[in-house]
């Protein structure tokens, strides 16, 4: 009863422990532990990426991994601070020209986490999660490579220890750096070498090494030992211990109505990583899982860390491979992950003091060095041009633009390129092949056509952007015929799954302008879910049933009892259809 109740409810921690057992609870154990050790200095290197303070990193892990991990539906799933989603969400503010880490900044990423929250709880509720495969691979892969070296050049200002310009627009980043290396600090860039070099050590060693938490422990005991802080390396400093107040971030209407776009931006992408991880995750193991739960539980997750000084949060495919890695049992595996997190918040904060924010970017780097592949989109261009083009230009735009903006460009070009081809189908003319007797395309064979019968395929559904082109094409094909004695256009409908109610509208007229022109409109092959529809429009009254056939083959015998048997034999020197030797032969005989 207790997983139908949770079922019910929206609450599927209810079904966690059917068939639990104690080695279930250690391999949760276990794995909870260790990534809790990996996941305490991501989460503080994550919060300056966001342009936010780092302690508000341990907030958003604490409770974001609690939140979503309870209300989820994927036992691997780890939510939290991830590096694309700070990113996003730090560019949608800097378009605002807010200052990082003010207490204007900090606000207002609540804000934006609360409305990235409700859009995601939207998208669950709702059902709508379809709605992320509308970001096309194409995007997400010139994005991915583009935001990878954005994050990778705002980590400079902590590694060589001087400021950089604000903004998420590489050419600006990368020009405000070459004027200032001459600022840089000698021992905060070897600070973050070293701990660049621990990670990548303990990497080496073994992929469930701690090296984050490795290199913190080393790098703050050197600061601390050589009084490195005091020789301009930058440090965390005071850290608070605790979570703050609960507040809800202010329902600034005016600032919203700006935010939109961006909040949109920012909910979708972390929801196509969190769909993608839990999918991925699931399909190996062969679990079960709710996708519309799990957008409800990143939802929940975002609402709650809004009310704490946190900033959006995402599904991390580090943390989530590490849980699948190490055999998590359930999301309870998650659960001990954020408590964790809260022990540490809450009694060790004040140890982080002297931990270098260097360390924190040599963090970030590690995680998303791997990220920066533009040849990956070269790869793409040689598959398809098309999704070569949006991918380069997505990451082409990163350069001038903020990078929300720039993304959306990508998904407003991936789905114009898109909707352009629909525009314009590809229509076939049909023949009969001699050899294998299939219908087969006449132009592209170089097959004689019947004069008689012009049978024509559109190679796709019929909607209000391709209607038009669909009944031009026929006309000016038939136009062109007439001179042949042209009497019936077959149109197989077989290809044509959909059609609305601009595409049905435009088959009656086609069948009212050809009648003009001395042609009859035959139909074969309409699907059950099309028919309908054309029914709603009319054609039971514009085409006699006798001109509506089931299959190819039907349609032929029936039209070819139709046309001038005469001319076929007399006039006409093609043999298109089988019916027409016999009718040849009759004659001669």
């Amino acid at each position: 009863m207790i997983p139908n109740l949770g079922s019910n409810l929206g609450l599927p921690f209810f079904a966690w422990f059917r068939d639990y057992s104690k080695v279930s609870f250690s391999r949760d154990l276990v794995a909870g532990l260790t990534v809790a050790a990996v996941y305490v200095p991501q989460a503080m290197a994550y919060a300056l990426l966001a342009g936010m303070p780092p302690i508000t990193g341990l907030y958003t892990a604490f409770i974001a991994t609690i939140v979503a991990a309870i209300f989820g539906s994927s036992r691997f799933l780890g939510t939290g601070p991830v590096a694309m989603t700070c990113l996003l969400s730090a560019s949608v503010l800097y378009s605002l020209n807010l200052e990082p880490k003010s207490e204007e900044w900090i606000t207002y990423m609540g804000l934006l986490a609360l409305m990235v929250g409700v859009v995601r709880i939207a998208v669950g509720a709702f059902k709508l999660g379809f709605i992320v495969e509308l970001i096309s691979n194409s995007v997400v892969i010139g994005f991915t490579a583009a935001g990878a070296l954005v994050i990778a050049l705002s980590q400079f200002k902590h590694l060589f220890g001087f400021p950089v310009v604000n903004t998420t627009h590489i050419f600006t980043i990368i020009a405000d750096i070459a004027g200032k290396l001459e600022l840089t600090n000698p021992y905060t860039l070897a600070i973050g070498i070293s701990a660049y070099a621990i990670i990548w050590i303990s990497r080496k060693i073994s992929k469930y090494m701690p090296g984050a938490l490795i290199a913190v422990i080393i790098t703050s005991l050197i600061t601390l030992a050589l009084g490195l802080h005091n020789k301009g390396v930058a440090i965390v400093g005071t850290v608070p211990q605790g979570l703050p107040d609960p507040t809800l971030p202010p329902l600034d209407l005016q600032m919203m109505s700006k935010m939109w776009g961006g909040a949109l931006v920012v909910a979708f992408f972390g929801l196509i990583e969190a769909v993608a991880i839990a999918k991925t995750l699931a399909i190996k193991t062969g679990d079960k899982w709710n996708p519309n739960q799990e957008l409800i539980g990143q939802g929940l997750a975002n609402v709650a860390v809004s009310f704490f000084k946190g900033f959006p949060a995402g599904g991390s495919f580090s943390r989530s491979s590490l849980n699948y890695a190490l055999g998590a049992k359930s999301p309870l595996a998650s659960v001990i992950t954020g408590l964790l997190v809260g022990v540490t918040l809450f009694l060790l904060a004040p140890a982080f003091y002297y931990l270098p924010k260097a360390t924190l970017s040599a963090i970030v780097l590690s995680a998303v060095i791997n990220l920066i592949k533009p040849q990956e989109i070269w790869k793409l261009y040689k598959i398809n041009k098309t999704d070569g083009a949006v991918a380069g230009i997505t990451f082409a735009s990163v350069f001038f633009m903020d990078l929300w903006v720039a993304i959306t460009l990508g998904v407003l070009l991936s789905l114009g390129t898109f909707v352009y081809r629909t525009m314009y189908p590809r229509i076939v003319v049909l023949s009969r092949e001699p050899e294998s007797g299939t219908f087969v395309n006449a132009e592209k064979r170089n097959l004689p056509e019947c004069p008689q019968i012009l049978y024509i395929r559109p190679n796709m559904s019929i909607y209000f952007g391709n209607a038009q082109y669909v009944y031009d094409y026929i006309v000016n094909k038939v136009r062109d015929r007439l001179k042949w004695g042209l009497k019936y256009v077959l149109l197989d409908m077989e290809a044509v799954n959909y059609i609305d109610a601009t595409g049905s509208e435009t088959v009656i007229r086609l069948i009212r302008t050809l009648r003009d022109l001395g042609v009859e409109l035959a139909f074969a092959n309409i699907g059950c879910d099309v028919y309908p529809l054309l029914e709603n429009a009319g054609i039971d009254r514009e085409v006699k049933t006798e001109f509506v056939f089931d299959s190819k083959g039907q349609s032929i015998v029936e039209l070819f009892k139709r046309i001038d048997h005469e001319f076929c034999a007399k006039v006409c020197d093609r043999v298109v259809f089988r019916e027409c030797l016999s009718v040849k032969e009759k004659v001669t005989a």
